[in-house]
């Protein structure tokens, strides 16, 4: 969703067009019409801002195009929690924990990696590559960062093929490619963060010893 400013100024811009007295002699725009054209403006500058910004370095990775997000050809499914843990890395990663100052290091506690990052969790940690045997399976090889805009996103439309059948099978192959990444975030990161509770539990007892 776009910034909440930015949506404000669309709606303030909408109510303005749409008060508009007619001019006589020319067909007046439909609300509709209106509707999309401010929309266009407010990811256009949603997408400026997102370019010239230093913040959510991992979100630029996955997302480094903000109108082909908005434009995916993949399957437009609510962003789950976990969704959101993996496209924004605020959540279940000891990098992220350590700098909320909820953990006393970054490391990652299944292997001698020294920062848990989103991206260590998600496609690097060998601790979880049962998880991630659909999605290789389907790439053909393990995931990398550089595959994750095309799993998320899917085809652009302008490089879709123009026969109808295999515009079809395209969408059909950019939906499975990310239901298959989909799965994969759930699994891990359910499971991390029953072991996470479980291990600061295991700490507490110890510290009430």
């Amino acid at each position: 969703m776009p910034p909440v400013d930015l949506l404000a100024l669309e709606r303030g811009k909408i109510k303005a067009r749409a008060a508009k007295l007619p001019v006589e002699g020319v067909r007046p725009t439909s609300k509709a019409a209106i509707r999309l054209a401010e929309r266009k403006v407010t990811i256009r500058d949603w997408s400026w801002r997102w370019l010239r910004s230093n913040k959510a370095p991992w979100t630029h990775l996955v997302i480094p195009n903000l109108d082909r997000w908005v434009n995916r050809t993949t399957p437009r499914v609510p962003l789950t929690y976990h969704m959101t843990q993996a496209l924004t890395g605020h959540g279940c990663f000891q990098s992220y924990l350590y700098r909320m100052g909820r953990t006393p290091s970054p490391r990652c506690v299944h292997c001698p990696c020294e920062s848990d990052t989103t991206e260590h969790t998600l496609l690097h940690c060998p601790y979880w590559d049962g998880a991630r045997v659909s999605l290789r399976e389907r790439l053909g090889r393990s995931p990398t960062v550089a595959d994750m805009p095309g799993v998320l996103c899917g085809p652009q439309r302008e490089d879709l093929p123009a026969d109808h059948v295999d515009r079809a099978n395209a969408l059909q192959e950019a939906e499975e490619t990310f239901r298959r990444f989909y799965k994969m975030v759930k699994e891990i990161l359910t499971l991390k963060e029953v072991e996470e509770r479980a291990r600061q539990a295991a700490e507490a007892a110890v510290l009430h010893d």
